[in-house]
């Protein structure tokens, strides 16, 4: 990934709400921010968060002065549409950015698509947050009709032929994620077996044995990391020499407090890597470890991206605030 180039699209829905080459000023463009400062997910939304700050304070370089007003959406479906309402109609801000949570997004989305506010979301991966949202709804991040096959291809790769898909079946990003893994892995002469929890859990006991039962060859969670490191944990013993992958819902600084003592063998995809060698990421990830004091996540970068996405789309806009 390249910081500040453009990942999946210019702008889309800032630009299918204007048009056009220039940029006129009625006072600062007003920025609402929808993220999980709160909540099981709240470590995505305080990297989002730092990411953004870093490219306001390079916008701001280029005479960029946005009005950036943050909603904590607490990690809840509920409160990211309440939050996406409340900006609309009472800080009338001209886009919406947010949020990280297929789920959550998908109910910013409702309120975007009903005001005619277009929203941009640096990290909601699941493929229908695009096609429901409509031309007002975007994203920079890959989605997870590439990301599932990507995951079925490195098991495939490994000789992992029989895996476990363990699935919340509440959220819209383990389902899709799941349903793209399982399509690959399926025409390429895999199998895959379900086994479902519930985000709400905080004993996993049955749903690792569950898993064990099928004794697959990997086992692939479509889910979070709240979630994710725990069941890994509990699954130390009945899950003993069997690799676990899984995508960038597990890509989390907490995700390997939460794991324990385990020695399982963990993948995940992600959308950035802070030890790449390219010198802009490794530019990035030096300031921002400055800057926080720890090494930048993938939700870091994207957070940085989306702002430079959206710059570019407003210069493009002959008035960004209709």
């Amino acid at each position: 990934m390249k910081l500040g180039k453009l990942l999946l699209g210019i702008g889309i829905a800032l630009l299918a709400a204007c048009g056009g080459d220039k940029e006129t000023a009625k006072g600062p463009l007003k920025v609402g921010i929808i993220l999980p400062m709160t909540g099981d997910t709240s470590t995505y939304g305080k990297e989002s968060w730092n990411g953004i700050q870093l490219a306001e304070e390079d916008l701001k370089k280029e005479g960029v002065d946005w009005k950036l007003i943050l909603r904590d959406e607490t990690s809840k479906k509920s409160e990211a549409g309440n939050q996406a309402k409340l900006l609309i109609d009472s800080e009338r801000v001209d886009v919406l950015i947010g949020s990280v949570a297929s789920s959550n997004t998908m109910q910013i989305a409702v309120e975007a698509r009903e005001s005619g506010v277009p929203l941009i979301t640096p990290a909601s991966t699941n493929d229908r947050v695009t096609i429901d949202g409509g031309p007002y709804v975007s994203r920079i991040c890959f989605k997870d009709s590439f990301q599932g096959p990507v995951l079925a291809e490195f098991a495939l790769s490994k000789g992992w032929k029989k895996a476990v898909a363990v699935v919340d079946k509440a959220q819209a990003y383990s389902v899709g994620l799941a349903e793209n893994f399982t399509k690959a892995m399926k025409a390429a002469g895999g199998t895959v077996d379900y086994v479902y929890y519930n985000a709400q859990d905080t004993d996993f006991a049955s749903t690792v044995l569950n898993v064990a039962e099928f004794k697959p060859q990997v086992i692939f969670i479509s889910g979070y990391y709240p979630q994710a490191g725990p069941m890994i944990k509990q699954g130390k013993d009945a899950w003993s020499g069997i690799p676990v992958i899984g995508g960038d819902g597990l890509d989390s600084p907490d995700f390997i407090s939460l794991l324990g003592d385990t020695n399982a063998e963990i993948y995940c995809t992600t959308h950035f890597a802070a030890d790449a060698p390219d010198p802009m990421v490794r530019s990035f990830a030096e300031r921002y470890e400055k800057r926080f004091g720890k090494k930048p996540g993938a939700m870091a970068a994207l957070g940085y991206d989306v702002m430079i996405v959206l710059h570019d789309a407003v210069k493009r806009c002959p008035d960004p605030h209709k």
